[in-house]
């Protein structure tokens, strides 16, 4: 991770964009997914993919109401080592803040999110990307 003195995103440049025509879907509890179209034989295995059902429910914290957990961003760019930043650590994320990637022009590069999901089924998450160069912001966002 490089430094180049450019100032970190401002919290409302990460605000993603409404999706015109998306609509969330009525919110339930993994309860009700569980028993919603129990008697049909394919989505019964679609929601066994998913986890519903199967009993291996991974642990929770009750007291964390976060729904995403981001665990950890990475960004590969070809000829040179990759970068990993472990969000679970403390101080993290204002070191990432503190410096933020730098990447040359042209290069092809590709970021990586590792992230969990915790206490229900989660629908319409997007990835929102801030480029800046010379300070001109470029937005980028797309649902995952």
């Amino acid at each position: 991770m490089s430094g180049s003195g450019a100032a970190a995103p401002h919290a409302e440049d990460l605000e993603p964009e409404q999706t015109e025509g998306f609509k969330v879907g009525e919110k339930k509890t993994l309860e009700e997914y569980q028993q919603l179209d129990q008697n049909d034989e394919s989505l019964r295995k679609w929601k066994e993919s998913l986890g519903l059902g199967s009993g291996n429910t991974l642990p929770a914290d009750p007291n964390d109401k976060r729904t995403v957990i981001i665990l950890s961003l990475g960004l590969e760019v070809d000829g040179r080592p990759d970068i990993v930043i472990d969000l679970t650590k403390p101080g993290s994320l204002e070191d990432l803040n503190k410096h933020p990637f730098t990447i040359k022009e042209g290069a092809t590069f590709r970021m990586k999110a590792r992230f969990r999901v915790q206490h229900g089924i989660l629908s319409g998450l997007k990835y929102v990307q801030v480029v800046s160069r010379m300070g001109v912001k470029s937005k980028m966002q797309e649902m995952i």
